[in-house]
């Protein structure tokens, strides 16, 4: 028969005699906290539907002003059932999984090789916040100037607007890691490479990360702006054609599926390989 062992000050179990709770109570436990955290997701839009449609029928709004929520869901339906909606979906993401892939492919090691000086990286810290405030759309204009009408007008806007804020935030994220730390892994034998691999890309790869989710979020709204004035399909044609024929169910039925596409891209997809990765090569600034 076991003993238990109990801490002297408290009296409480020690840590290595404390009995695992049973599968079942800790299988309850995570379907509750899943519950809570799509409660949490799920109630303000719940919120906002009732708010949508009390103003629709308090107001006696005409369609042409604000359609109702469940004239929306229709709209929705009817682009599922017609294949636009998928179609115009996978046009909008496929041409930000390019610039995205372009972009890192461009971003990253820019912004390692500037981050590894601090005087450049200091040096370089208002021009990047120079252009991180002069978006993708304001280039939008110029860009067409060049390009013309092209898929291509497209890519580079998205592209632009993707890199600018993950050459900031890993050049920042480099310049921050404590000099100790790589003078500590020189001293052991590590060369430049073993320097940059096991000190400097985990160091900054939460501020690296920040940049990626903040890219992807202007990316996307550098994406809709663009397929609106450029692009034949996407959600942003989707859009912008349906005010030619008055069709607000449209409109308002494209804004949700932008929204919610983002939000399904950051909050299942960037946030979690964001935990994921940070908890395990991320290290902790005292």
């Amino acid at each position: 028969m076991a003993v238990e062992q109990r801490t002297p000050a408290t009296g409480d179990l020690a840590p290595s005699e404390r009995i695992p709770e049973p599968a079942s109570v800790a299988y309850g436990r995570a379907v509750r906290r899943r519950a809570a955290s799509l409660a949490r997701l799920v109630v303000p839009f719940l919120v906002l539907g009732l708010v949508w449609g009390a103003i629709k029928v308090l107001f006696d709004l005409d369609d042409d002003v604000l359609v109702s929520p469940t004239t929306v869901a229709a709209a929705i339906w009817q682009l599922i059932e017609r294949g636009i909606l998928p179609d115009f979906i996978g046009l909008s993401l496929r041409r930000l999984g390019i610039a995205t892939v372009v972009s890192l492919l461009i971003a990253v090691p820019i912004g390692i090789a500037l981050g590894l000086n601090r005087l450049v990286a200091t040096a370089f810290e208002p021009f990047f916040r120079f252009f991180q405030a002069v978006s993708g759309i304001a280039w939008l204009p110029l860009v067409i100037v060049w390009n013309g009408f092209t898929e291509r007008t497209i890519i580079v806007i998205i592209t632009y607007t993707l890199a600018v804020p993950v050459i900031f935030n890993t050049m920042v994220g480099i310049k921050t890691v404590p000099q100790r730390y790589a003078d500590m892994c020189r001293s052991l034998g590590g060369g430049t490479s073993r320097v940059l691999r096991d000190v400097y890309l985990p160091g900054s790869l939460p501020s690296m990360l920040v940049g990626f989710r903040l890219g992807i979020g202007y990316g996307w709204r550098a994406l809709i702006a663009g397929e609106m004035l450029v692009a034949q399909g996407g959600m942003g044609d989707l859009i912008f054609a349906a005010r030619t024929g008055n069709q607000i169910d449209r409109i308002m039925a494209g804004m949700i599926v932008i929204g919610a596409l983002y939000l399904i891209l950051d909050q299942l997809i960037l946030q979690p390989f964001e935990d994921a990765t940070v908890a395990q090569w991320g290290v902790l600034r005292a």
